[in-house]
Formats: C-alpha cells, structure tokens, sequence
C-alpha cells in the first residue's frame, strides 16, 4: 500500500510539472528540401573552464573552430558538442580518432565529426607538431563515472522529430521550471538514484532507483523519462547533455535529448 501511495504521488507530481512545462515548436522553412545546419549552439571547454555560443552562419562556425585550433597550440585541452542536434540519424557509436601535423586537416576533421553529430576533444602536442583528435556519440566510461556522481538539476527535454531525408519537422521544448516546478536528480556512488520533483501547486515527491554505466558509457536508469538508456554525449563539473533515439516508422524517427545543470554546494 505504501509503494502505490508514493507511486500515486510521484505522477501527481510528475504530471503537474510536465503539465505546466511550455512547449515551444520551432518551425520549419518548408521551402527549403534540406534542413540548413548554419544554425548551432555549441558548448565547449577550454582545459576547465565551460563556455556556450550560439552560431547563426558558417562563418562565425569556422572562427570558432580557429580560436579552438588556436587554444590547443597553446596548450588546452578543447572540447565542443553542438547541442542543436539537426542531425542525430547520423551519429553511431562509433568512435572516431587522428593524428596529424596539418591545422588544416585538424579542423576539416573537427567540422565532419561535428556534422555527424559527434562530441570532439583536440590537443595538440608541441614536441612532435602533432593534433590529436577524439569524436564521440557517447562519452567513455573512464571519463564519465565519477562526474555523474552528484545533484543535477534537469533543466529541459528537448523532443526532435526527423523524417527519412534528415529534415527536422518539428524540435519540441520542455521546461519544468517554466511554470514553477522543478525536478532535481541525486546520483550516489553506490549506484542508487533519487529523483525529487517540486510541482508547480507546491506538491514535492520523492521515489528511489538505481543507475548504472555501460563500458561503453549508456547511462541506465528506471527514473529518467522516456526510456532507460541514454547516451552521455557531454558531461562536465557543470553540465550534463544525455540523448537517445527511438525509432519510430520508416519515414519518421523521435529523438530525445535531456539537459542538466549541476547544483551548487550552496544550493543543496
């Protein structure tokens, strides 16, 4: 009696917060046969410090992509995932690497994993004037673990909807802050999960689970929405982005994309 008493309070919750989520449909130049790629929203580091940049054309693409080249001569680590995934079909699990003396092909490079919808990660060694590239669809578990390992506060679910040619009929926002709820994960490193929702008519509910990561670093757990398995495509001390794709009919697939921003210390 007690388990359907909590179960039958967490929906209540659950259904105020997403009940009161904005729903925000993108529209779609119907004119077009493609679906243009020029606009991005590209988070990324340079060795520990986080940025984000919305990109309207190729150009100011292609000078991000020369400050990055620029931070990793100079020593940094740079990194950069575009969160405005237009494309996803394409992405595998796949990883992708390459080592090479040219800037040129480095940065080629960097704008096709990019492309694939793949997250990047470039230094470059100055003994040997070698770039070293690493692009991948889910990050690797050894670079992963010890970072899930905390309080998320889940910001947004962003539901993309792409037809068999790869163009994006609609991109659906999801906000449970918008109205007043909020929704908060707790991650242990016993591998137990806690997700607290606070709806928007002040109701707050609780339930426990557990999670756990693959070698091939999929995210598992029974609490996340909309399936269990979830990509980690981007994960810092900061930020969170999971994804996974359900494939729906042959001229019609759903992508899910989650987005979580850590909680500070004097938050919790």
């Amino acid at each position: 009696m007690k388990s359907r008493f909590r179960l039958t309070i967490m929906l209540t919750a659950l259904a105020a917060v997403f009940g009161a989520c904005e729903k925000q449909v993108t529209p779609v130049d119907n004119h077009n046969e493609t679906v243009t790629s020029e606009k991005r929203d590209i988070i990324y580091t340079v060795g520990d410090s986080e940025s984000r940049r919305s990109l309207a054309t190729e150009t100011e693409w292609d000078a991000l992509l020369d400050q990055l080249c620029d931070q990793a001569h100079g020593g940094s680590e740079v990194s950069f995932y575009n969160i405005r995934q237009s494309h996803q079909k394409t992405a595998t699990k796949e990883s992708h690497t390459i080592n090479t003396t040219s800037r040129d092909e480095i940065k080629s490079w960097m704008k096709e994993m990019e492309r694939q919808g793949l997250t990047v990660r470039v230094t470059y060694d100055s003994n040997s004037g070698t770039w070293s590239g690493e692009a991948y669809a889910t990050a690797p578990a050894r670079s992963t673990s010890d970072l899930i390992v905390d309080t998320w506060h889940f910001s947004c679910m962003v539901v993309s909807q792409m037809d068999s040619t790869g163009r994006q009929p609609s991109r659906d926002l999801y906000e449970p802050d918008s109205n007043g709820g909020s929704m908060y994960y707790t991650f242990s490193s016993d591998g137990t999960v806690t997700l607290t929702v606070n709806g928007m008519d002040g109701i707050t509910a609780t339930d426990h689970g557990t999670w756990s990561l693959s070698a091939d670093g999929v995210l598992t757990s029974q609490l996340l929405p909309n399936g269990e398995d979830w990509n980690v495509n981007w994960i810092t001390t900061t930020t969170m982005v999971l994804s996974h794709g359900n494939l729906g009919s042959e001229d019609r697939d759903t992508y899910y994309q989650l987005q979580f921003d850590a909680v500070a210390e004097s938050e919790e």
